[in-house]
């Protein structure tokens, strides 16, 4: 009667080990299922707001070229407009590949060398700075009088720097042509360059607005 109960205790034991068993791997495959979902949910998301951006970036585009399609009907069988547009365009482009001077308001930077030797300013720091006046629209920049175009060399040779194919000494005065606001706010914001170059790495820097800059055209580039 004793091992009769006792095997009955055991097969129940064992039928609830099975069933306890099943429901822990029932949990873990749940719980693999749902991190699983949420990965996935997460991958779509990011994958939403970067086609999202995507489409922005094309509506925007697809704006501009609606736009400039606009003008050349609009202007069709009047030479007259055509030519101006495409002047236009061409005085654009000669700006921008800096065949020309170029003057109207902007801002005019100074940026030195610390007092210490390892607060030297180095071609990374000018061409961040560059890259600083560009996304806020700059038109024109140039350093020390050499104007700063696309293809434009900045590379550090102790003690000067080369750019353009020139010895360029500091203090580097950095002239930019644009919305002078628009300018200083970029450089002077919270965490900005400006803090960034005085705060952390030593470098003595002060922003002036200006109502009215010249910048030079390109010179021929010297080769060594």
């Amino acid at each position: 009667m004793r091992f009769a109960r006792n095997m009955s205790i055991t097969v129940i034991c064992i039928i609830l080990g099975i069933m306890l068993s099943w429901q822990y791997k029932s949990i873990e495959s749940n719980k693999k299922v749902s991190a699983s979902q949420t990965k996935n949910l997460y991958d779509l998301q990011k994958e939403l707001l970067e086609e999202k951006k995507n489409n922005e970036n094309l509506r925007a585009r697809n704006e501009e070229l609606e736009a400039q399609l606009s003008e050349y009907i609009n202007a069709a069988g009047n030479n007259k407009k055509i030519e101006e547009s495409i002047r236009e365009q061409l005085i654009r482009a000669r700006m921008l590949a800096g065949l020309v001077d170029v003057e109207g308001p902007g801002i005019e930077i100074v940026l030195d060398d610390g007092e210490y030797d390892y607060q030297a300013v180095y071609d990374i720091d000018l061409l961040k700075l560059v890259n600083e006046l560009r996304a806020a629209e700059a038109q024109a920049i140039s350093i020390n009088g050499e104007r700063v175009v696309a293809m434009t060399e900045i590379r550090y040779t102790e003690p000067y720097m080369v750019i353009n194919g020139r010895q360029i000494y500091p203090p580097y005065i950095i002239k930019a042509i644009a919305e002078p606001e628009k300018l200083d706010y970029a450089l002077n914001m919270l965490g900005g360059i400006v803090e960034i170059f005085r705060d952390s790495f030593g470098y003595k820097i002060s922003v002036n607005k200006v109502d009215r800059i010249t910048i030079p055209k390109v010179r021929m580039m010297v080769r060594y």
